[in-house]
């Protein structure tokens, strides 16, 4: 399986606390049959505008490249890929423009978009264009956790129109976020909202680095074979810049 959305890399924001937390994160993915991950610290280390504490690219690769090794010297069999998790304002809209921002593998082509927690811009359809006409596709992140795609999923299906995908918190299916969270989970999979399947994993205990479990479940509303393309093949596709 591939996760393309994991707060592993240590010290970089509320993910891993440490390289021992990552690497502990590391082996559970492995032992869940986890085989790749983007690692994707939050732009803002604190989720707060600061751009004292900026996950920029150089500092994100620079830390995904001290942690291969370490996955090397310990003979975790682990692929690592950087992202970032991006917050959806101004200022990082800017960081984005100014090149400042790393995009999934840095490719240019996708990039974990995390909706502000208590509201939808009003600008996001232009915002969501603008993105798009610089050739990258918004993957919208676990959107059944936000206040107001709670109370009108049917949200989702404009963002999808204006050509973003969607991922889902796998934990979110298994009741890790609460009941009416896995209710709602259940219903945007079963109207065909969800495209991708993550751990947004930031430890291992409240938020570890699992999918098997909520793939299981997965497989139970649409079926194994399309559960496997949200954990394998569409994150693959992702992963190498290629078009859905």
């Amino acid at each position: 399986m591939i996760d393309i959305h994991c707060h592993i890399l240590p010290g970089l924001d509320d993910g891993a606390k440490s390289m021992e937390q990552a690497l502990e994160m590391a082996r559970m993915a492995v032992g869940d049959g986890i085989k790749i991950i983007v690692a994707t610290p939050h732009l803002f280390k604190n989720r707060i505008v600061n751009f004292k504490d900026l996950n920029d690219k150089k500092t994100i690769i620079q830390a995904l490249i001290l942690f291969r090794e370490k996955l090397a010297e310990e003979g975790i069999d682990l692929e690592l890929f950087p992202g970032c998790d991006f917050p959806l304002n101004y200022e990082a809209l800017q960081l984005l423009d100014d090149g400042e921002v790393l995009t999934i593998n840095d490719s240019n082509h996708y990039l974990l978009l995390e909706l502000p927690d208590t509201s939808l811009p009003p600008a996001i359809d232009d915002i969501c264009f603008h993105l798009k006409s610089k050739g990258l596709t918004p993957i919208i992140t676990h959107p059944e956790r936000h206040f107001i795609i709670q109370e009108m999923p049917q949200k989702l299906g404009r963002l999808m129109d204006l050509g973003c995908l969607v991922q889902m918190t796998g934990s979110s299916l298994t009741g890790g976020f609460g009941g009416s969270i896995r209710k709602l989970s259940r219903k945007l999979v079963k109207k065909g909202y969800i495209q991708v399947l993550a751990t947004d994993s930031h430890n291992t205990s409240s938020r570890p680095p699992l999918l098997q479990a909520a793939v299981r479940e997965l497989a139970g509303l649409v079926g194994e074979s399309r559960a496997q393309d949200m954990v394998v093949t569409l994150p693959e596709k992702i992963i190498k810049g290629l078009p859905f």
